[in-house]
């Protein structure tokens, strides 16, 4: 009776923690979505400003900032290539993260074999082990 009502304490534990689980994590999400798009604002707002100041420095100062146009050839080709590298590491990114989501899926379609598996293990350990 004992070990009955250990079990039931611990069911109810376990559910009462995954069901805080399922109300906080999609908020937690929320959250660190909408912090990912301010800091995002944030970080294309800072360079479109410091753009529009050079761009207006070079207005009024009366020099000539004339870049040559190996420069800017060189300038265009770094920027292809970062949006090159970025678009890869993006791509690397996303596969990753599904090929452990579909490792997840396997586990989750997977664990009543997981479980029969320990079970027949724990049996096998328990007729061993076990007072005769």
């Amino acid at each position: 009776m004992t070990q009955t009502k250990n079990i039931d304490v611990l069911d109810k534990i376990n559910q009462k923690y995954f069901l805080e689980l399922e109300t906080s994590v999609p908020h937690i999400q929320q959250t660190l979505f909408d912090l990912q798009n301010e800091w995002y604002k944030a970080w294309k707002n800072t360079i479109n400003a410091s753009l529009s100041m050079q761009k207006e420095f070079q207005e009024n100062s009366g020099y000539d900032f004339k870049i040559p146009d190996t420069a800017k050839s060189i300038l265009e080709n770094l920027s292809e290539e970062a949006l090159k590298y970025r678009t890869t590491v993006n791509k690397i990114t996303i596969t990753t993260i599904e090929a452990s989501k579909n490792n997840a899926k396997v586990i989750n379609d997977n664990a009543d074999m997981f479980i029969e598996l320990n079970r027949k293990i724990m049996h096998y350990w328990l007729s061993v082990f076990s007072p005769k």
